[in-house]
């Protein structure tokens, strides 16, 4: 539904946070401190655009969090921009709301990048 997939971005800044003040790695630090500073905005303008065409989305989720580990982050951003690729053609397909799944999941491909620096 429209909640999963909003409910598993919203989840992602959360896990993004922890993992932030958790990591010993500065650069996993920066990139995971990006993340979870634009996810929020990005997510929430998704949302909103949505509800003025659609039904106010109800019955959010969210997933215990993890504590962090070494090389975890990266698996699971690969594993978000999966999900998101796979997940999207269940979103409206107005092209203006299928733009800004395209910006979440560019943050996304950005922060694998960014984790690949040391």
């Amino acid at each position: 539904t429209y909640t999963d997939f909003v409910s598993v971005l919203f989840q992602s800044r959360t896990q993004a946070h922890v993992w932030h003040l958790q990591t010993d790695s500065h650069a996993e630090h920066s990139a995971l401190g990006d993340y979870y500073e634009s996810i929020v905005d990005l997510t929430d303008s998704l949302v909103e655009g949505m509800q003025g065409c659609y039904p106010r989305l109800k019955g959010y989720t969210t997933k215990p969090v993890v504590d962090w580990e070494p090389n975890q982050s990266m698996k699971y951003f690969e594993n978000l921009d999966e999900f998101i690729s796979d997940n999207r053609k269940i979103m409206p397909e107005e092209s203006w709301i299928q733009n800004q799944i395209d910006e979440i999941q560019q943050l996304v491909g950005r922060t694998i990048y960014k984790l690949t620096q040391h």
